[in-house]
């Protein structure tokens, strides 16, 4: 997994992940982004996307993720 976010991430130099908005709600959590992002050539590009975790003894049982392009 670190290999390939190293990997995505250098990919991306000037890559900005955005907060967008985030709530819970009993051992739910929700979590709206934005990420942005100048590749090699210099082309800029975006994606918006989703995180949804569940909760269990104050860490992460399990993280569902969904991007909109």
């Amino acid at each position: 997994m670190r290999e390939f976010w190293e990997g995505f991430f250098r990919g991306a130099s000037s890559a900005q992940i955005t907060e967008e908005e985030i709530f819970a709600f009993d051992d739910r959590c929700v979590m709206r982004w934005s990420y942005r992002w100048i590749d090699p050539q210099g082309n800029s590009g975006h994606i918006r996307g989703v995180d949804l975790y569940r909760l269990r003894d104050g860490l992460i049982a399990e993280k569902l993720s969904y991007v909109k392009g």
